[in-house]
């Protein structure tokens, strides 16, 4: 892209926010459109709610249910591995105790005999 294209660019782009910027401020003085987008939001919490009521008739989890049964399996997970590898360790820890526990038996036998 040469100069030429970036400067029309940056122009057409430049006009382009000037008009938003205007059709939105001209919008928002607009008493029947700012009503409108009232009755637009009232309507999108009631039918939020209903959509709610019926999953949970359904049995179907929220968002957040399952957000939070989400963090909870997470949770849990880090929990067995940590057991596993505290398992582990001591799995490898087990057999040189029971070998240092036979010498000690066997050398006390010989003691006694």
């Amino acid at each position: 892209m040469n100069d030429d294209d970036k400067s029309l660019f940056d122009r057409l782009k430049a006009r382009g926010e000037e008009v938003f910027s205007q059709v939105t401020n001209d919008l928002m003085q607009n008493e029947r459109f700012m009503k409108a987008m009232q009755g637009a939001f009232a309507g999108k919490q009631k039918l939020d709610q209903a959509v709610g009521r019926a999953l949970k008739t359904m049995n179907v989890p929220t968002r957040s249910e399952l957000k939070r049964a989400v963090a909870r399996i997470d949770a849990l997970e880090q929990q067995v591995e940590a057991l596993q590898e505290k398992l582990e360790s001591f799995a490898k820890k087990a057999p040189a105790s029971r070998a240092g526990r036979a010498a000690a038996k066997t050398s006390r036998g010989k003691r006694s005999a």
